[in-house]
């Protein structure tokens, strides 16, 4: 990565809001921001460059739903390892769960991320827990954290069973302009459950982990925004009828919002029946019959997001029994080559965009990149029809729990631009 002026020639900017989307233009980018977008740009200072073959730019990809494990699980995933597969998945911006060892729970340990972010290519915007050490129980230093610029709160994937410390939560929001941020599942019908209840786990003899278990918990907390005006975003939701309750609570003008997992898209759970602990993920993965709702969801704009729900697991808590192997996936590195694949047949590029750029963005109050004259230069840099082989032995993860070796995507990030620094795939 260079600090330097440079040339991106003959991209098509895809980028909805901005009055240059579909154009095929050439971008001058000086210290950091746009300064000229034309269709031929001669420039008579030094500079880089930057010209491939059926090159698309957007603004910056922003995932919803990153674990790093600093401080306390480096050994899973580190500052360093965690960017450079941010950049190779083409993120210029991480929201940062707060799920370390310690929990990221007060304004010191804010602050302690940012700095490790500092003077970075990829943007960080770290979470900070609802709850102390994310048992349910206690509210944590919400204004604090706020202020020390914490993006959102969230107990990552630990259940709030707590009605009246949701409730309280939630009040944060009306008067911080934040927002709380769960994965929804009453924890007493998940207890011991393994993966998707149905037959898969009957023909498997393990239990099974419901449906309803995601969506009595999305009701109880629809229910709750409704009553006190709060702002919700439920995370990886997985099932047609809490798809359907999200949609009704949106229609009734409630601040609630969704995302899923990059992931959902392409895996079910049959996949299982051969013990894959890399496709073992929570919430579960769902039936075959699950991929039409997610599509649906998805034009119909109920799904306003997609993240790639990245979980580093060390090998010894994933190269273990079925039952004994932890929960999670890589995500970063394959969340576009994935979206792109399963999508490009039924929504256009722009759509593609939102989920994984703007609408994160809208979601959490964070400013979007704009690809226009004079703007800073946060972008991600792909071609949308280059076809390409996922290989475990070129991720730059520190972790290798991902079940997609060897699976060919459509739609390769080739490099990403932000803070005035460069990255390009090789």
């Amino acid at each position: 990565m260079e600090k330097l002026n440079y040339i991106i020639r003959s991209a098509k900017i895809i980028d909805p809001r901005s009055k240059y989307h579909g154009k095929i233009s050439d971008l001058l980018i000086e210290n950091g921001n746009i300064s000229l977008i034309s269709r031929k740009i001669n420039y008579n200072k030094h500079y880089i460059e930057v010209k491939i073959k059926n090159l698309h730019v957007s603004p910056g990809f922003l995932d919803m739903h990153t674990r790093i494990g600093e401080p306390g699980l480096e050994f899973r995933e580190d500052v360093k390892s965690g960017t450079s597969a941010a950049k190779r998945g083409g993120f210029t911006g991480l929201v940062y769960m707060p799920s370390t060892k310690p929990p990221i729970q007060n304004a010191s340990e804010i602050n302690f991320i940012k700095k490790k972010f500092e003077k970075n290519i990829i943007d960080v915007f770290p979470t900070g827990c609802v709850t102390k050490n994310m048992k349910g129980l206690e509210i944590t230093e919400i204004h604090d954290m706020k202020n020390a610029g914490s993006i959102a709160f969230t107990d990552d994937l630990k259940s709030i069973e707590n009605t009246m410390i949701m409730n309280i939560a939630l009040e944060y929001t009306k008067n911080l302009n934040t927002t709380i941020m769960v994965t929804p599942f009453e924890e007493n019908l998940c207890k011991n459950g393994l993966l998707n209840e149905g037959k898969i786990s009957a023909t498997l003899g393990l239990n099974g982990i419901p449906n309803i278990a995601e969506e009595i918990r999305i009701n109880r907390d629809i229910e709750l925004v409704e009553y006190n005006k709060g702002k919700l975003h439920f995370s990886t939701v997985s099932t047609k009828k809490s798809f359907d309750l999200i949609k009704k609570g949106k229609e009734k003008g409630l601040n609630i919002s969704n995302d899923i997992a990059a992931y959902q898209l392409i895996l079910t759970d049959d996949m299982l029946l051969e013990f894959n602990t890399n496709v073992k993920t929570f919430p579960p993965i769902r039936n075959k019959k699950i991929k039409k709702e997610l599509i649906k969801n998805i034009k119909n704009g109920n799904i306003d997001a997609i993240s790639s729900n990245h979980t580093p697991i060390e090998n010894e808590k994933k190269k273990c029994s079925f039952s004994n192997a932890e929960f999670g996936l890589l995500g970063l590195e394959s969340t576009f080559g994935i979206t792109h694949s399963e999508l490009k047949k039924e929504v256009k590029l722009e759509k593609i965009i939102e989920l994984l750029s703007i609408n994160p963005r809208k979601i959490l109050n964070i400013e979007c990149p704009k690809i226009e004259e004079h703007n800073k230069a946060n972008i991600t840099l792909y071609d949308p029809e280059k076809k390409w082989t996922f290989k475990t032995s070129d991720l730059r993860s520190k972790s290798r729990n991902t079940p997609f070796e060897n699976y060919e995507f459509t739609g390769k990030v080739l490099g990403v631009i932000n803070n005035g620094l460069i990255h390009l795939e090789n």
